[in-house]
């Protein structure tokens, strides 16, 4: 195979710290190279910079034997290179169609021709989606397809997919993976970046490993086991969790939904949540859970003939009124994470009612709070006056969840909290939810990851077309039983 990317040397500074540490790499003509590292280890830079989002320090880079330094994204297009972000950047005032033509780009002209040849791409695809529909109605899953198939049409020769399959499930990861293998097929070269790393396995013609802003490792994928390629990772071995029992002894109701309904999306949905459990939400994209959830928080409404917390009736209109309820929410969008960027580490994990006028003792005191809370979820950095946006996916997803183990509420909705995060942070995050189950918290924990749910939920509901279909205990569930209740096959 004819060489397409060659890139040596390659160093980027972010202030005062090396992010990438001399990078070497190759990809192909017609080669998949899967990098896998964990949160921090530099990947994400290293795309960016491929991309021309970012400049390097200093370092060599040659896209088809010629030198290649990108001034910017639309100089990375115009010489043949795309990328599919985890941030994805899609105009939302746009269409499907339209998206996938890149009209935001500037190019190609907005002409019938170009419309149906993007209207042809999504078809063969196979996506089930109307192609008028806006990209502000669409789930981020559905979003991140847009992307890839932005890129398809783009017809690049080096592709750049950084986590693109971070919210997708077992079909739309197999959809994106024909995709790519089509384009492989007419030469083109792909990055792939992904946590998931059976996905990388059955995709990938190489699998490097990043570690520490450097290449460190390289495996065959049909030569190597799960196991070599984690321990390269994080340089340890990762104990998977083992599947929880039952929750001991009558514990408090703390949550009862009955009858929940809306005009579109939920249908007579009714179940229970009691202290110290973890109870699992699942389902295929448009199941319901998204307007279950958003009624429960405050963000959308719904009908109910019983809603109670702690066996009060209630009602939640607002945000404010689900935290006044004692009920905190961990989104999977990425708005509240957009506006704490730019906030130090320090000032995002002292407690909510920490008065930065209360003198200095006590700010010293919170300030040691803070770092041996770093210590304690392995944070990455080197100061924690650092902002949150320097730090790694997985690193920001543990401070948003520790924001709420220390507002002590009662009931914790997550929504997807391990999303994009590498399987060391997994398991910081597993041990987080450990603490506040021990400590009475009832956790509803929606997530696509099958395994997950397994290794984490007491009872697991699966819903499908706005209804619960499904009510497994742990000991009884399977991934099989969990994905044939989600698809409707017989239970």
């Amino acid at each position: 195979m004819n060489e397409l990317l060659s890139v040596r040397g390659l160093v980027k500074n972010h202030g005062q710290v090396r992010v990438l540490k001399g990078v070497d790499l190759t990809v192909s003509q017609g080669e998949i190279v899967g990098l896998v590292g964990g949160n921090g280890a530099g990947k994400s830079t290293l795309i960016s910079v491929l991309a021309g989002a970012t400049q390097p320090n200093s370092g060599e880079i040659l896209l088809g034997g010629e030198p290649y330094r990108p001034t910017g994204d639309d100089d990375a297009r115009r010489r043949g290179v795309g990328a599919v972000h985890q941030r994805l950047g899609l105009d939302q005032d746009l269409t499907v169609v339209q998206a996938i033509a890149a009209f935001d780009l500037g190019a190609p002209d907005d002409s019938e021709a170009a419309l149906q040849r993007a209207r042809e791409i999504l078809a063969d695809s196979g996506v089930q989606m109307d192609p008028e529909t806006p990209v502000h109605e669409l789930m981020r899953a559905e979003q991140a397809i847009v992307g890839v198939l932005r890129l398809q049409f783009q017809n690049p020769q080096l592709m750049l997919l950084d986590e693109v399959a971070a919210s997708f499930n077992d079909q739309e990861v197999a959809l994106v993976h024909s995709v790519l293998r089509g384009l492989v097929r007419q030469g083109a070269g792909i990055i792939y970046i992904t946590h998931r790393i059976d996905e990388v396995r059955s995709l990938a013609d190489r699998i490097l490993v990043m570690r520490e802003g450097q290449i460190k490792d390289e495996f065959t994928p049909r030569e190597v086991k799960v196991d070599d390629i984690v321990y390269s990772m994080f340089e340890r071995r990762i104990a998977q969790p083992s599947r929880p029992g039952a929750v001991e002894g009558p514990q408090e109701e703390v949550l009862r939904v009955e009858g929940a309904s809306t005009s579109r999306g939920l249908s007579d949905v009714s179940f229970e949540l009691h202290r110290g459990e973890v109870l699992g939400l699942t389902g295929l994209r448009r199941a319901g859970m998204s307007e279950l959830v958003s009624a429960l928080v405050g963000a959308g409404s719904a009908q109910f003939r019983t809603l109670q917390v702690k066996g009060q009736d209630v009602t939640i209109d607002s945000a404010d009124d689900a935290v006044n309820l004692g009920i905190g929410y961990l989104s999977d969008t990425d708005d509240e994470l957009e506006a704490a960027l730019e906030i130090s580490v320090a000032r995002r994990l002292m407690k909510e009612n920490y008065d930065p006028q209360a003198g200095f003792v006590r700010e010293i005191s919170a300030l040691r709070d803070v770092a041996a809370q770093v210590k304690t979820l392995r944070i990455q950095t080197h100061d924690i006056q650092s902002q949150v946006g320097d730090l790694s996916g997985g690193d920001q997803q543990k401070i948003a969840l520790a924001r709420w183990m220390r507002s002590e509420c009662d009931i914790l909705i997550l929504n997807h909290p391990t999303r994009g995060i590498d399987i060391g942070s997994k398991g910081d995050v597993y041990d987080m939810l450990r603490e506040l189950t021990d400590r009475g918290t009832a956790v509803l924990l929606m997530s696509s990851e099958m395994t997950e749910l397994l290794q984490w939920c007491h009872r697991i509901l699966v819903m499908r077309d706005g209804r619960i279909v499904a009510h497994q205990h742990n000991e009884h569930a399977t991934e099989d039983t969990l994905m044939s209740a989600a698809l409707g096959d017989a239970w």
